[in-house]
């Protein structure tokens, strides 16, 4: 009777995942493993079966780590009771396999379907549903490794499978039709993606509706593909249908509305209907700034396009602000060697080039000007002595007054001069060479220079190759020292802030013209007893970002000394930090500070991956840019990458006392936790903000409870309290929060949450069809959409 009862556990459990009672289901099959594993052996039947399909009703809820451990014990026991070509255990490594792809473990995925595959045809045929199923995933598991050849091969099988066992209009079918078109389209197979969408398309809207998902997924990577092949007409007429049917069933906001809408502006382009594009692609931009973020890839192609539409409407005066916006943060989120980051440069300069400036009319002053310009090139100078960036400059003040576009080019101006083929300059301009290109090679000069004049220039080219080249380079850069006679490359435009080491202002490169931070410490400092080490930690930071790469992390471009100063080039420039921002939130800004809880967190993953710890985490060392967020401040951050632990017990200089850990402030032994500590200080003010109090309410509670200590490492007594009132108040769904920011502020290192548990933590409070909650879409992957960087 008991083994009857156990059974209709199981099957109820069946009923309940059909019916798509998912929750119910995992409570009526925990209580059946549990009951089967206190009867049975451990790897009976029955335990392994309810095992299996507890595993599936979790992964129906999205718990895919909790699903993977579940069906990896299923998989295990089954191989080892039933033996490895069992039905059940096959299910049970189809199921493994598709948990490990929605966590995007795809070659642990791989490997897994491999093994159902190869073993599904083996026993039940090449036919088989499930085994081809399998297949399905199996490609989607390559594809999304990039092995598309592969992919290819497995979807085309699993296709031609489906289209005889279960028709050509089935959903399963349609959707493995659907990725073989993906997969043919990330190989630029675009005539053949084209032929498979089609045909996935026209099923779907028979077999699915219109409207569905899939559909419209399909209809719109069909348009791409028609672009891709320069179909214009017809990617205009299946884009704006797709685009009319995304805002109506997903929502304007929806990522793959904005996606069709994207190509749609870019079609309208290369159609020459730039009045048309102008407006589609500023309604992108708009739209994708608010939900994917500034620094999304998709969002900076959209700033391209519409430059490049405003451009080709020669209205470049607004032009000249959208590609600017998109170049600092491509160069930081796709390196500056990305095709898209170049052009958005080539782009950039032309639109320079192309800005006017008042000439002066006097003759006598002319003539004056242009003698002064031939003294550099007079025939008595010595030709094998370089320039100074002092002499460049002032060629280029010269140079302004009797042709603007050369004057941004000084450097190529010279060369061109020295080597006699000035005749070339204005074809250079036009194809968007600049002095940012310098050093260069034969083979990296434009191709409307002839051979020889390409040989002449890369041999002149010394003349030109001042240290100043160096400052915008970043990590293949060098730090510069620049004497008291000479210019260092960068006009200010602004302070932007100061602080107890420094001030931080805004500048122009003279170089690049593009637009930095420069945090500058005087060198004075480094002879004032203790504020010698105000200097020694300016120099790590320019270490350690020398190395970092990251979204949420600011950009090292390039450092210097000067007599005076010590420093340090920035990309973004920003305005407001964490602390400003918490200062003058508002309920319009809850939905964006949200985010910030799992850019944060994914920042600081990334540096302790990197065997970094920032040591100084706080509101004021977190700065806001367009929506997202950035750690700066490694003055205090510890390089421990050939440590053989991340544990120190070194003295603390400059630690804030309201954001450092217990042990940091009794300078006990710390590690990587340490950071965990401040982090969650800083998620804890981010919490009272969303839950509509101030900072000073927080401080003012414990002050008032507990120790009455207003710091929290001091007054753990008042953070529960704390805690208990905050859930009570506000937006009930940010609870959530507190949980993970409880944790994080244990008193105990060994019972704070990694870096890694904390993102996962976080992530998993994010919705389909809700927005992105507590994490940007910057550091939550979005389904597959088209690649824009390809144009």
């Amino acid at each position: 009777m008991l083994n009857v009862a156990r059974r209709k556990d199981s099957e109820l459990g069946v009923t309940l995942i059909r019916q798509k009672k998912y929750n119910e289901a995992e409570e009526v099959l925990r209580q059946a493993v549990h009951r089967q594993e206190r009867t049975f052996v451990q790897d009976h039947a029955d335990t392994l079966s309810s095992k299996s399909l507890l595993g599936v009703a979790l992964h129906k809820q999205k718990k895919y780590g909790e699903a993977e451990e579940v069906l990896r014990h299923a998989v295990h026991g089954q191989e080892r009771a039933l033996g490895q070509d069992h039905a059940d255990t096959f299910s049970s490594k189809y199921w493994l396999g598709v948990t490990l792809y929605k966590q995007k473990k795809y070659n642990e995925a791989e490997e897994v379907l491999r093994q159902a595959v190869h073993g599904q045809e083996r026993t039940l045929g090449q036919d088989h549903v499930g085994m081809l199923s399998s297949k399905h995933w199996l490609g989607r598991a390559l594809q999304d490794q990039k092995k598309y050849g592969e992919a290819e091969e497995v979807l085309r099988h699993a296709v031609h499978g489906q289209e005889r066992a279960l028709g050509q209009d089935h959903a399963d079918t349609l959707s493995s039709k659907y990725w073989l078109g993906v997969t043919l389209y990330k190989q630029k197979k675009y005539n053949e993606a084209e032929e498979v969408l089609r045909q996935a398309l026209y099923g779907q809207e028979s077999a699915v509706g219109q409207d569905h998902a899939d559909t419209l997924s399909s209809k719109s990577l069909l348009g791409v593909a028609l672009h891709k092949q320069k179909k214009y007409g017809e990617a205009e007429e299946v884009l704006r249908h797709a685009v009319y049917e995304q805002e109506r069933a997903l929502g304007q906001d929806h990522a793959g509305t904005l996606s069709s809408k994207h190509w749609l502006g870019v079609t309208l382009h290369n159609r020459k209907k730039y009045g048309e594009a102008k407006e589609v692609l500023q309604q992108v931009v708009r739209r994708e700034e608010r939900i994917l973020g500034q620094d999304h890839a998709h969002t900076l192609s959209s700033k391209y396009w519409l430059g490049r539409t405003l451009n080709d409407q020669k209205k470049y005066a607004e032009a000249e602000e959208v590609p600017r916006q998109a170049m600092h943060r491509q160069e930081r989120t796709l390196g500056k060697d990305h095709k898209g980051t170049l052009a958005t440069v080539r782009l950039l300069q032309g639109l320079h080039l192309k800005s006017p400036s008042v000439l002066p009319t006097n003759a006598t002053t002319q003539h004056t000007l242009a003698g002064r310009l031939n003294s550099f090139f007079a025939n008595g100078r010595d030709h094998q002595r370089l320039y100074t960036d002092s002499e460049i400059c002032e060629i280029s003040t010269l140079l302004k007054h009797s042709n603007p576009q050369w004057s941004k080019v000084p450097r190529t101006y010279i060369v061109l001069r020295t080597i006699g083929y000035l005749n070339f300059l204005d074809n250079l301009i036009d194809v968007g060479f600049s002095d940012y290109w310098f050093p260069v090679t034969e083979r990296t000069l434009p191709g409307c220079l002839q051979p020889s004049v390409r040989a002449a220039f890369v041999r002149a080219q010394s003349l030109v190759l001042t240290k100043s080249i160096d400052l915008e380079r970043g990590q293949n850069g060098q730090h510069c020292h620049f004497e008291q006679e000479e210019l260092v490359p960068f006009n200010p435009k602004g302070i932007l802030g100061s602080g107890g080491f420094g001030q931080v202002d805004k500048v122009v490169s003279q170089i690049s013209f593009k637009e930095y931070a420069r945090k500058r410490v005087p060198r004075s400092f480094a002879f004032r007893g203790r504020q010698k080490e105000a200097v020694m930690q300016f120099i790590a930071e320019i270490e350690i970002l020398k190395r970092l790469k990251h979204l949420h992390i600011v950009e090292f471009v390039g450092s210097y000394t000067d007599p005076k100063y010590v420093g340090l080039i920035m990309s973004p420039i920003t305005e407001m930090n964490l602390a400003d921002y918490l200062v003058h939130a508002s309920a319009s800004n809850h939905r964006e500070l949200r985010t910030f809880f799992g850019c944060l967190a994914r920042a600081l993953e990334f540096l302790h991956e990197q065997k970094i710890r920032h040591k100084d985490i706080k509101p004021s060392n977190i700065l806001v840019h367009h929506g997202t967020v950035l750690f700066t401040d490694f003055g205090l951050s510890f390089d421990f990458t050939d440590a053989t632990g991340s544990t120190t017990m070194s003295m603390v200089n400059g630690m804030t006392p309201k954001y450092c850990a217990p042990e940091v402030a009794l300078h006990e032994p710390r590690n990587t936790m340490s950071d965990i500590w401040s982090l969650g200080v800083v998620f804890m003010e981010m919490i009272v903000v969303l839950k509509g109090k101030t900072i000073q309410y927080m401080d003012e509670f414990f002050g008032q409870h507990g120790s009455r200590q207003v710091f929290i490492r001091t007054n753990l007594t008042a953070l529960s309290e704390f805690i208990v009132e905050l859930e009570g108040i506000g937006e009930l769904s940010d609870n959530g929060a507190l949980g993970w920011t409880q944790q994080m502020l244990s008193a105990e290192q060994r019972s704070r949450p990694t870096t890694s548990s904390l993102v996962a933590s976080i992530t998993a409070f994010s919705k389909e069809g809700e927005g992105m909650g507590f994490c940007g879409i910057c550091c939550v992957s979005s389904e597959e959409f088209p690649d824009k960087g390809d144009d």
